[in-house]
């Protein structure tokens, strides 16, 4: 069965509705290899609305250094399929098939399916489903060193639940990788 890998960037706030206005300032060559490894073991993409539009603006027209981790990164991230949970879209480009009906059998058969990881990006509305049908299989959260204003919190309105803390990698800019399994 594939592994369903959640990657989030949360800062020491606990913020993580704007990462693009914070953590792109700590940005580091063994955190931009440790995000490309993380991204090219997955074989397709999981993403709720709001990070699906996000991405979905952003990746398709940005620059990039030739021959560089990050023209890598960019490319895999314009190549591979994307999943999209969401109610209100209903066209989708950016290489996404929108998810539409049930999504915990959706994403149920998907792990069942041949290839690498299926990766998360963002934490929200999609987790609640994810979390209720036990189908995260590991979070890695990036905590920042940066305190920001709070737009939106890690597990903002989730009931509760444990984690076991599975391991840790820790960049020169601060940046902290924790990976929890859920117990």
């Amino acid at each position: 069965m594939r592994k369903l890998i959640e990657s989030t960037f949360v800062s020491l706030s606990g913020d993580i509705g704007a990462p693009q206005d914070w953590a792109l300032q700590l940005s580091c060559e063994e955190g931009d290899n440790y995000a490309r490894d993380l991204l090219f073991g997955a074989d397709d993409l999981l993403l709720g609305r709001k990070t699906y539009q996000g991405l979905s603006s952003a990746y398709p027209t940005m620059p990039s250094p030739p021959g560089s981790v990050i023209e890598s990164f960019i490319a895999r991230m314009n190549a591979i399929p994307k999943h999209v949970a969401s109610t209100t879209l209903r066209e989708l480009t950016w290489n996404s098939t929108l998810i539409d009906g049930d999504v915990a059998g959706y994403v149920r058969a998907l792990k069942q399916g041949q290839g690498g990881s299926i990766l998360k990006y963002g934490t929200g509305p999609l987790d609640r489903t994810l979390l209720d049908h036990q189908l995260i299989d590991e979070f890695r959260f990036w905590i920042c060193p940066v305190v920001s204003p709070v737009l939106q919190r890690l597990f903002d309105d989730f009931d509760g639940f444990s984690l076991t803390l599975a391991g840790r990698t820790t960049f020169s800019t601060g940046i902290v990788v924790l990976s929890y399994l859920p117990c």
